[in-house]
């Protein structure tokens, strides 16, 4: 099919799903696969409603029990037919958003700096952002309210997100890197290249023998793009992770200490607000669809009510799930 997809998975993200399926979509990627398990917010049914619109496909699942959440749904994605038949797969997550720093910044634009003869796949390096002062949740777009950033050679922007080319290629996609190949020749001969954006080759690399998900600080490069990762967003919102299991790891690393490390906001990086008019054409497109705008509003209630119950506040008397109530109810 040729198809530029995103696929990832959800629970319970029901106020940050349009936005970030505007965002991909403004970008120039065709389809979106996401996967979901477990949620008690309205996310699958806003997630059935995108849909039916044929914006995304929502596709339901149970993790293998005790295990971590993401080696269900890397065999799931193994074997969905769309996935399979693409020629770019994107796997990230909904706190991570694509920056193209090419042409008009769209994905053709990035896709045009590399050699496709050359090229298998694109290494994009994290840059981690910060709270940037903000301490609590709003239904507010993060890419607009989170400006504040990590230095570009800070540590945590060394893990890196693939843009991966023919993923029957590989025996499966990763969290960070495919892993394993059947593919046509030999892994490192052309085009079977991981590349990085700054359209250096990255040697390391091998699916089957060495599947890094990270580089030295000194590789580190934003060149041609960068993802942005806003792990922490709010000191409220971090709470709701706190004691709970991590999808990758199966255990519970969210700390205050993870919070710290993730929160930063060395620099000002406003580079996302370069796409203010072509995303708020694709959002309002999105949230004019038949029961988004209302299953939005609901969302967003229910994320104050599992605020309410994790910080021990009265949901009914906060002003944000009066707002998004009344919301709801006029959409």
């Amino acid at each position: 099919m040729n198809e530029r997809l995103v696929v990832t998975t959800m629970r319970n993200e029901g106020p940050f799903i349009l936005e970030w399926v505007a965002w991909y979509l403004m970008l120039g990627f065709d389809h979106l696969v996401v996967f979901y398990n477990d949620c008690t917010d309205h996310s699958p049914e806003l997630l059935m409603a995108l849909d039916e619109a044929g914006i995304l496909t929502a596709v339901p699942y149970t993790p293998e029990p005790d295990r971590p959440v993401k080696r269900t749904t890397l065999k799931l994605m193994a074997k969905h037919p769309r996935i399979r038949a693409a020629e770019w797969v994107f796997n990230i997550d909904v706190d991570e958003f694509l920056v193209i720093h090419r042409g008009d910044g769209l994905l053709p634009d990035l896709f045009a700096a590399f050699d496709m003869d050359q090229t298998h796949g694109i290494a994009v390096h994290w840059r981690c952002f910060g709270d940037g002062g903000h301490h609590n949740w709003e239904d507010a777009l993060t890419h607009r309210r989170f400006t504040r950033a990590s230095e570009r050679r800070h540590r945590g922007n060394a893990f890196f997100k693939t843009l991966v080319r023919w993923p029957s290629h590989f025996w499966r996609l990763g969290v960070h890197s495919p892993k394993g190949w059947r593919g046509p020749d030999d892994w490192g001969t052309a085009p079977n290249l991981l590349k990085r954006c700054d359209g250096a080759t990255m040697r390391r690399y091998h699916p089957k023998e060495n599947p890094v998900m990270m580089t030295q600080p000194r590789w580190i490069t934003h060149d041609y793009a960068q993802l942005n990762h806003y792990a922490s967003r709010t000191q409220e919102s971090f709470a709701l992770k706190m004691g709970t299991k991590s999808t990758v790891a199966g255990k519970d690393r969210y700390t205050e200490a993870f919070f710290n490390g993730k929160n930063r906001n060395e620099e000002l990086d406003d580079s996302a607000l370069k796409y203010a008019e072509r995303f708020d054409a694709t959002y309002a497109e999105i949230t004019a669809l038949p029961d988004v705008l209302r299953l939005h509003h609901q969302c967003c209630a229910d994320y104050v009510e599992r605020l309410a119950e994790k910080h021990g506040f009265e949901a009914k008397g906060d002003p944000r799930w009066q707002h998004h109530m009344a919301k709801a109810q006029e959409a």
